[in-house]
């Protein structure tokens, strides 16, 4: 093998391993907020100003905003939210995560259907500053549970 064609295949394998480990930046415009996936995700229309649902092959996710004056009580323990949610779902709750978003308040629960033999991070993030709570469901279709995580953890508020 020349030097010519040693570059040249460490070049297009470098390429393809970028490509692989590309990430793709979506946006919940009515939302104000960003999130981060392998691949975009498609919301085929179905978003507004406090409902998102969108997905993928590989990832699902449902997103919904509740504003403080109009919550359960529920909402004030975000564990517990986070883990009533997988219940509420029909779903086993797996385990309680913890916090992921830097400040911000936010906690995690991985849940497991069992119909569909795949994992749902269940989480809540609470803005403060906004007084809104985000109800979050990621569905790991393909991913792991801790790409999953990261997808959570990428969540960047544009306002």
């Amino acid at each position: 093998m020349t030097i010519k064609n040693a570059l040249l295949s460490l070049l297009v394998l470098f390429s393809f391993q970028l490509a692989i480990q590309a990430q793709q930046t979506n946006i919940w415009k009515d939302g104000h907020l960003t999130f981060v996936t392998k691949t975009l995700v498609d919301s085929e229309g179905d978003e507004d100003e406090t409902d998102y649902d969108a997905g993928n092959d590989d990832v699902g996710i449902n997103m919904e905003i509740i504003k403080s004056s109009e919550l359960s009580r529920r909402y004030k323990d975000l564990e517990y939210s986070s883990s009533q949610g997988c219940l509420d779902m029909e779903l086993e709750l797996k385990s309680k995560g913890g916090t992921f978003l830097d400040g911000y308040k936010s906690y995690y629960s991985v849940c497991y259907d069992k119909e569909y033999k795949e994992y749902i991070l269940n989480a809540v993030i609470y803005r403060e500053d906004k007084k809104k709570y985000y109800d979050i469901a990621l569905y790991c279709y393909t991913i792991t549970v801790e790409e999953g995580l990261n997808v959570l953890k990428s969540i960047k508020f544009l306002d």
